[in-house]
């Protein structure tokens, strides 16, 4: 159903239904969320004007920034084999602080927030067994 009606608006799209509406053309404007109660907009606005963010999604950019370098780390020893020999125990090693240091913020955001937003631990012994160090 939804790929029907995706289909359907890309096809609108494409004909020009759209290009009459007001604002065609220009960004949108996201500065009032209309979810935020009223007696929190002006917090939220002064924070923004401020550029401060939630320690929150601080601690989420740090989590996503630890997960990349694990890809990144395993990702690097499929490019170069001669590489790949020299510099095998370095990756490793880096790579089991980065899991480490990945699951010791994992924790700490775990405590901040209700369960249903938890994100699980990494699996230290998998993220390790799915390195491979082999030229």
């Amino acid at each position: 159903m939804w790929m029907f009606v995706e289909r359907k608006l890309e096809e609108a799209a494409r004909a020009g239904a759209f290009d009459h509406l007001p604002g065609a053309g220009e960004p949108i404007d996201l500065t009032e969320n209309p979810y935020v109660p009223a007696e929190w907009r002006l917090a939220f606005k002064i924070l923004a004007d401020h550029k401060i963010v939630p320690e929150f999604v601080e601690r989420r950019k740090e989590i996503e920034a630890i997960r990349a370098e694990i890809e990144q780390l395993k990702a690097d020893g499929s490019r170069d084999r001669e590489w790949r020999r020299l510099a095998c125990r370095n990756r490793l090693v880096r790579l089991s602080e980065a899991i480490e240091a990945l699951n010791r913020s994992l924790v700490r955001e775990n405590q901040f927030v209700r369960s249903s937003l938890q994100l699980p631990p990494v699996d230290f012994d998998a993220e390790l067994r799915a390195f491979d160090p082999a030229p």
